[in-house]
């Protein structure tokens, strides 16, 4: 089992593009650690790093508080999965997760126990006479992950196991990663550019873009309070809606001004804008899709007109387009709804959980 530190990573390629900067992140014992964020922001180049298949320009890594930066990757004492699986496709099963016990010259009887154990902990025993052109991508990657397992690493490197399956698969292998991980206790480093995956899966989420760490905490932390706009919009299915509005002063109160409309704000989050002296300031205004309802009745307070623009049936729910002037969001419901495209139907939005942002800076005020 191990824990990992990573100090000052960068990593800058032979024509000056840096793509890691200033990368510094504590990973404990057991921990499933996923590093998220869009394709090109340098999650895989960091896992890469750790696992020693790219070379660190700059920056200190430990394994075990071992200085591992000049160690080769087979000595780390890690396993990868990697995205296409990686398996020899002359090989069966079998041979394919013993090739590296055999490398490592461990005994027959050694290598079959371990390849056995980890067949049956995988559900793969009745595979192991196949070649991987015989096997579906599922099978295919149970195998890939069998292949880590044997070896019995201290750290398991996953690079985007799951981007090949189509959607009913991944969601029956993040259950089955999950299960292995628990089974396993240990320490689990896995990349990602699904947030579902993301959220499903790490004890924490590292959210990544462009080579800089924008959040680290658990997946319900980041959920409820991100640290900036990215992480707000990444996070969250559909995205986090944002307006861009104002803060200004009506009859006394301090309210939120956006498309002529005005939401006067209550006294505690009124007292917190005061003091960080946002009175008269642009901000941007983040409420996520749930957090938007149609009113059970006309009277309520804060009711908001929108164009109806779109209405996706997702079964259970809906998700509905809506605009108004230069704003636009998505509200997601229970249930079908009765509205069409081209209607104005009032909304709410519930202000107890809306999120505000520093329009020039992005980050969270609130």
């Amino acid at each position: 089992m191990a824990n990992l530190s990573l100090r000052h990573i960068h990593k800058i390629y032979s024509d000056n593009v840096e793509i890691i900067k200033d990368f510094n992140l504590e990973i404990k014992d057991k921990e499933f650690i996923v590093f998220v964020g869009p394709s090109g922001c340098g999650k895989s180049t960091v896992l890469r790093m750790i696992a020693g298949l790219e070379e660190i320009t700059g920056g200190e890594l430990y394994i075990e508080d071992g200085l591992v930066n000049k160690v080769s990757p087979k000595d780390r004492d890690i396993a990868m999965v990697f995205q296409n699986y990686a398996l020899y496709p002359h090989m069966t099963v079998y041979d394919n997760m013993a090739f590296g016990l055999k490398m490592r010259r461990l005994s027959r009887p050694k290598i079959d126990e371990k390849v056995k154990n980890a067949a049956e902990i995988l559900g793969i025993s009745d595979l192991l006479n196949r070649k991987p052109k015989e096997l579906s991508g599922g099978q295919r990657q149970r195998v890939a992950m069998g292949r880590a397992i044997v070896r019995n690493p201290k750290v398991f490197l996953m690079d985007e196991p799951l981007s090949n399956l189509d959607a009913k698969l991944r969601v029956q292998m993040r259950t089955e990663i999950s299960k292995l991980y628990h089974k396993l206790e240990t320490t689990f480093i896995y990349v990602t550019h699904d947030q579902t995956e993301a959220m499903t899966l790490g004890t924490r989420i590292v959210v990544i873009k462009d080579g800089v760490i924008q959040q680290v905490d658990t997946p319900q932390k980041v959920y409820i309070h991100p640290v900036n706009v990215f992480v707000a919009g990444f996070i969250g299915s559909p995205q986090m809606n944002f307006i861009n509005s104002r803060v200004e002063k009506v009859n006394g109160k301090l309210a939120i001004s956006f498309e002529e409309q005005q939401i006067i704000l209550q006294d505690s989050v009124s007292k917190i804008l005061k003091k960080k002296d946002y009175v008269n300031k642009n901000i941007i205004i983040g409420i996520r899709p749930e957090n938007i309802g149609i009113p059970q009745n006309s009277s309520e307070d804060n009711l908001i007109e929108f164009n109806v623009d779109l209405i996706e049936l997702m079964g259970a729910e809906s998700y509905i387009y809506l605009s108004k002037g230069s704003s636009n969001i998505i509200a997601r419901v229970e249930g079908i709804v009765d509205s069409r495209p081209g209607d104005k139907v009032k909304f709410t939005l519930d202000w107890n959980k809306f999120h505000i942002f520093d329009k020039e800076t992005q980050l969270a005020v609130l």
